[in-house]
């Protein structure tokens, strides 16, 4: 090996050494982060909360009398049609305050479902002014006249109108059926058998009595319900009820997918409940209805639901994670060109479970995400995986 091939190999090992020299120098003591990036996006401010489904309709089959009940074998599940057998009860013999107590059913009957039959006539009229006004917004949106946004509240509140309209139907036959089976055993003596029959097409909840036996008045017997696109209930803080408005959308989570719906009414009064840790928290009932087909639903069924509380367009959003709390302020550790991490305070304009908007960074600003202990001002970091 010459002179001159010598200094050049001893220049490069002294190259190597100086590159091996700075690169130590700059990772000696680094904090390994996770780190994210500034972006600007539509962002939606959620309420993430556990919520049960509830059938729209359902009826419990009581025994308007004691008497000897003999049911069909229904069970569970089973899909029963209007008009079909439920079962026979062959009233006992009924003393002067049995045939009084049959009287004033009949009369509480007759008044339910006189309401029923108001409460449909008055649902059908609102849904007609609800069909007329998304018409007409329908054919402004084409002009140019109403926002998409606003479109979709009308619609929104056209297609509620409609469910209502098919509830308060529902009720209307249930009424009808009470009263008949009322009538039919005050106008019949002992020993007299009724027919039950199902008052509309349904499906069967539950059944209460499964053999013959005979029952006391009022006895439940069984209870049918219609499980397609059935209502869901919230119930959220009455301290975060405030933020959330009718028309509202939501998010069922249903395994893998994404029932999307929207808010119907807000239940005025709070209830006290027990949550898991033993804290009584005072809750109200969001009650929510799923625009997709939901009849892989039944009833009571536990699912998570989103609610939407309020869009804003064009924001800076950052994982909640970076947030940092300081007193009744908020900051984020954002890593400078140097890798040095730098406290910076922020103004929180909105935080749901997983993103938060926010002002007072710029787009592509790297902030730390869960900062540990070990990251303060000045301390250098290094992104996991860089």
């Amino acid at each position: 090996m010459n002179a001159r091939t010598r200094k050049m190999l001893l220049s490069l090992l002294a190259a190597l050494l100086v590159v091996a020299g700075l690169w130590w120098r700059g990772t000696r003591g680094a904090v390994i982060v996770e780190t994210a990036v500034v972006t600007r996006e539509d962002f939606e401010d959620r309420l993430s909360e556990d919520a049960r489904t509830r059938v729209r309709w359902h009826l419990d089959v009581t025994a308007p009398v004691s008497g000897s009940w003999t049911p069909v074998a229904l069970r569970p599940a089973d899909t029963v049609h209007a008009g079909a057998l439920l079962g026979t009860l062959t009233s006992a013999a009924q003393d002067p305050a049995t045939a009084a107590q049959a009287r004033a059913r009949v009369g509480a009957t007759g008044a339910a479902l006189a309401a029923a039959r108001a409460a449909s006539a008055e649902a059908v009229l609102q849904a007609r002014d609800a069909a007329r006004l998304r018409d007409r917004t329908e054919r402004l949106v084409s002009a140019g006249g109403v926002s998409e946004e606003d479109l979709e509240r009308v619609r929104t509140a056209d297609e509620a109108a409609r469910r209502q309209v098919e509830l308060t139907r529902a009720q209307v036959r249930s009424a009808e059926f009470e009263l008949r089976a009322a009538e039919a055993f005050l106008s019949g003596g002992a020993g007299r058998a009724v027919r039950l029959t199902a008052p509309s097409d349904g499906v069967v909840l539950r059944v209460d009595e499964e053999h013959e036996r005979v029952v006391p008045a009022g006895a439940p017997l069984l209870q049918l319900g219609a499980l397609g696109s059935p209502e869901i209930i919230v119930r959220v803080l009455s301290t975060d009820a405030p933020r959330v408005a009718v028309g509202a959308a939501l998010y069922a989570i249903v395994g893998r997918d994404t029932l999307p719906g929207h808010v119907t009414r807000i239940e005025p009064t709070a209830h006290t409940v027990r949550s898991a840790l033993g804290v009584e928290e005072q809750r109200v009932n969001v009650v929510g209805d799923l625009r997709a087909d939901s009849l892989r639903l039944g009833n009571d069924y536990q699912l998570p639901v989103q609610i939407v509380l309020r869009r804003l367009p064009q924001q800076l959003v950052i994982p909640s994670g970076a947030l940092v709390r300081r007193g009744d302020r908020w900051s984020v550790f954002v890593v400078g060109d140097d890798g040095q991490a730098r406290e910076q305070a922020i103004e929180l304009v909105g935080r749901g479970a997983e993103r938060a908007a926010i002002r007072g960074l710029a787009v592509g600003t790297v902030v730390v995400l869960y900062p540990p202990a070990e990251v303060g001002e000045g301390v250098r970091v290094r992104p996991a995986g860089g």
